[in-house]
């Protein structure tokens, strides 16, 4: 009787797991099937990454460096097919593209009478945006009946604003003259692709589905801009020329919400 005891609560166990586990597996079905909208309106601040610049003859002076920028990102996710645990999606996110750089050049070089390096900062060669068309699925793992870790995996088509030659050029006045110091050429190529990863956990609150994530996206195929630059015109130093390659990376927070089905339909008949 005992062991016929033990064997029935084991079962029960094993039973009551076994459900707890199949209802678990089936989160993202049931999440965009039958109780959320499956559009997602999405907001990414991030920043830019993924730069190279160096002048021609190895040198160090006087020279650019690109900093990792501030993008305003948004858009809006389609969640177009789930099974068990995966989920689909595809969508439109656009991507503010404006890579910022400096020019390492001291203010005596400039001809200008303060000492210490100059104000040329945040200098914009390519201001754009970028249109994401992102084809990505997801892994959900819950973590309780509200909450599940999800882990994502994308490719992205990206579409530029800008195309063709970008000329940039800086002028100082040193009190005497204005003068040019500064000339480039970027070269914005309009259709490049990327590879998505995620990271983040997602949320229901019961009138809508909330997911943060922090990702990362990683531009694979060609370059979104390279340029040529010159500086030049210094009092002290011979003129330098040099390339620089803008990949086009971004990295930050991903805020994606999904309302509750038929919340449109709700408020039209308040």
């Amino acid at each position: 009787m005992a062991c016929q005891l033990i064997n029935k609560n084991v079962a029960s166990i094993l039973l009551a797991t076994f459900s707890c586990f199949y209802s678990f597996s089936q989160v993202a079905e049931k999440l965009y099937q039958k109780e959320f909208s499956k559009i997602n309106i999405v907001f990414q601040p991030s920043y830019q990454s993924g730069y190279l610049s160096q002048n021609n003859d190895g040198s160090n002076y006087p020279s650019i460096k690109f900093n990792n920028s501030f993008s305003h990102q948004f858009g809006f996710y389609y969640d177009f097919a789930q099974k068990g645990n995966f989920n689909f999606k595809t969508g439109l996110i656009a991507k503010e593209f404006n890579p910022l750089f400096d020019i390492n050049v001291t203010n005596e070089d400039l001809g200008l009478s303060s000492n210490g390096n100059s104000i040329l900062t945040d200098i914009n060669p390519v201001n754009s945006f970028i249109f994401s068309i992102p084809l990505k699925t997801e892994y959900f793992l819950p973590l309780n009946s509200d909450i599940n870790l999800t882990v994502g995996l994308g490719l992205n088509l990206n579409l530029s604003t800008g195309s063709g030659d970008v000329i940039t050029d800086v002028s100082i006045n040193n009190g005497s003259e204005i003068k040019n110091v500064f000339h480039s050429t970027t070269q914005q190529n309009q259709i490049t692709f990327s590879t998505d990863f995620s990271l983040g956990l997602n949320y229901n609150l019961k009138f809508a589905l909330v997911q943060f994530d922090f990702f990362y996206n990683l531009n694979i195929l060609p370059y979104s801009a390279t340029g040529e630059y010159r500086i030049y015109n210094l009092e002290n130093t011979p003129d330098k020329n040099g390339i620089y390659n803008i990949n086009g990376d971004f990295y930050g927070l991903s805020l994606s919400v999904s309302p509750k089905k038929g919340w449109l339909k709700k408020k039209t008949k308040k």
